[in-house]
């Protein structure tokens, strides 16, 4: 079960029923209290696994006192303050979207001396003290893409690349399994290869124009994220290019541009199931239950439970239910659960 979850071979198919199977609604056997701080709610992606944190929340009988956002990727510093702030609240446990892989070690672990626990969502973090972590294979995601591409005809293609913002180990992990998907692609290449900037439509609008002038002939964009993707996208169009995209994460606008054939495929980070495996698994162990699904996998210094690939084609589109996994009620807001 571990095998097929989170190690199954790039381009696989995985069925939707899959990971709603993944779900054990569960209820705790006390009101704990819990504290929320995660890296942004710019995207679908965060605010999703708000969402999905908060709404199981309220089926299980637990608080959730606060939903906090650390501004961005890198705010290190802040969401350290964050964590201490969730401490004087009397939480029972802290689920983490770490806006950086390192510089959580020595606070986590003091939060776990003082009895909280502290769980991993959404992005890996470098913290031993960890009881686990849900999130998504992330060399798989990058392999996945490059196998995607590599079937283009009538021959393998040039790949611009937007990596993302440096500092980060999920898109350094997802970079990788590009890299390694397009070694294995014979006649592949990668042109770009540069982590900077950050995750905003912007970066991959500004990162795609200039990359588009340098290699005109690039088949292919992969882009990291989804605002990324959709800033390339739109670089692409407005440029009236026919240089596809290949990105993660539903958004309303990478929809609109997978409909109008300027994102081919999209991989699914289903931030709202995310969000509900994190809850729920917070509660078993909060309760002293076993824990459903975790695997062992380095770097990463705890068990984590790695949420099956669904990558998602405009034809797919019809059939696929993004309410279900990406994309929260537009007029949700993380602070409308706080307590």
């Amino acid at each position: 079960m571990l095998t097929s979850i989170g190690l199954r071979a790039p381009g696989a198919t995985e069925s939707v029923d899959d990971r709603a199977a993944l779900l054990h609604p569960i209820k705790a056997q006390r009101p704990y209290r819990i504290g929320v701080s995660l890296v942004h709610f710019v995207d679908d992606y965060w605010k999703g696994v708000a969402y999905g944190i908060s709404d199981e929340a309220s089926r299980s009988g637990v608080k959730v006192v606060r939903v906090l956002s650390a501004g961005g990727y890198g705010n290190v510093e802040q969401q350290l303050d964050q964590l201490d702030q969730l401490a004087t609240l009397q939480v029972d446990a802290v689920i983490l979207g770490a806006a950086n892989y390192d510089g959580y070690d020595r606070q986590i672990a003091n939060l776990t001396r003082r009895g909280i626990k502290v769980v991993a969502v959404g992005v890996p973090v470098n913290a031993r003290t960890v009881s686990f972590g849900v999130t998504m294979n992330e060399e798989a995601i990058g392999k996945t893409m490059a196998a995607y591409m590599c079937k283009a005809e009538p021959s393998p293609p040039q790949v611009i690349t937007i990596p993302g913002p440096s500092g980060s180990t999920w898109n350094k992990l997802r970079f990788d399994g590009v890299e390694a998907g397009a070694h294995a692609c014979s006649g592949m290449t990668l042109v770009g290869n540069v982590f900077k900037g950050n995750t905003q439509i912007e970066d991959g609008e500004a990162q795609a124009s200039d990359l588009l002038i340098k290699y005109p002939q690039a088949e292919f964009i992969y882009a990291a994220a989804a605002n990324l993707g959709t800033g390339a996208a739109i670089a692409a169009r407005r440029m009236n290019r026919n240089t596809r995209v290949v990105t993660a994460t539903i958004t309303s606008k990478s929809l609109d541009l997978m409909r109008s054939g300027n994102i081919a495929m999209v991989i699914s980070e289903p931030g709202i199931l995310i969000g509900r495996l994190a809850l729920e698994n917070t509660v078993r162990l909060l309760d002293h239950q076993p824990l459903d699904a975790m695997v062992d996998k380095n770097p990463v210094p705890y068990p984590q439970l790695l949420v099956p690939l669904y990558p998602i084609t405009a034809d797919q589109l019809n059939a696929y239910d993004v309410t279900k996994y990406d994309r929260p009620p537009p007029q949700w807001s993380p602070s409308a659960t706080q307590q």
